[in-house]
């Protein structure tokens, strides 16, 4: 369980130059000393780590290494792995991302199972090691699963429309643009459940009809899988059990 708070460097906010300053760390130093020696020593088959806040690249737009590269030095535009939508996660601090990421696959660890909340909403994510590349570059350290809220606002709450209308377009053009988001929900409240078997680790999402009401109902709504050795997701048809 990592804390991404109490050690960071202050949050960016307009100077996306900041954000590629490799000497920023949203772990710090010890901690992420830390969590790389007990990946490398531990005997478990899957790694499961509390993530705070999300660690799979939502960027705009997620250019292949060299292309982006060669973009930054000639515009000074963009930070090295794109504009990031939200520099309060692990986008704001790539530099520990990609040792991270480097780290995994250096390493050849499988297994690692980012379990992510905060950002109000549901995501199933591969977390490749060039985000630009995927999927045509299928080189996958880790998976991402995120929960939703069970009552702070979500996007549909914050623009004040009915659930699934103005976000579809919305999660449309997120996962366009980053296709190793394989899943997106950015609407619904509600819980998920983690199963882990050494198959397969699985994630069902439920969702509740009403967050006012602590007696309201709640129904499956989806739900995915990681299967051992694979590092990445996949859609799995019902819940377990």
């Amino acid at each position: 369980m990592l804390d991404l708070r109490t050690y960071r460097d202050e949050q960016v906010d307009t100077d996306l130059g900041a954000v590629d300053d490799p000497q920023r760390s949203i772990a710090g130093t010890e901690q992420l000393g830390w969590l790389q020696r007990g990946l490398a020593t531990t005997s478990a088959q899957w790694k499961l780590i509390g993530n705070p806040v999300m660690i799979a690249p939502v960027l705009i737009p997620p250019l292949p290494q060299p292309t982006r590269d060669a973009l930054r030095d000639t515009t000074g535009l963009l930070p090295s792995e794109g504009v990031p939508y939200n520099v309060d996660q692990w986008d704001g601090y790539p530099a520990d991302r990609r040792r991270m990421f480097d780290f995994l696959a250096d390493r050849g660890i499988t297994d690692t199972v980012f379990l992510t909340g905060d950002i109000h909403s549901a995501w199933a994510c591969d977390l490749p090691r060039d985000a630009g590349s995927y999927p045509l570059d299928r080189r996958t350290v880790a998976t991402e699963l995120v929960c939703s809220s069970v009552t702070s606002n979500n996007l549909d709450d914050i623009l004040g429309v009915p659930p699934r209308t103005a976000s579809l377009s919305i999660e449309a053009a997120i996962q366009t643009a980053n296709r190793h988001v394989r899943y997106l929900e950015l609407d619904s409240h509600g819980y998920s459940v983690l199963d882990v078997t050494p198959a397969r680790v699985q994630m069902d999402w439920y969702v509740i009809a009403d967050r006012a009401d602590p007696r309201t109902p709640s129904r499956h709504s989806a739900s995915w899988a990681v299967t051992s050795g694979t590092q990445r997701v996949r859609p799995v048809q019902g819940p377990v059990g």
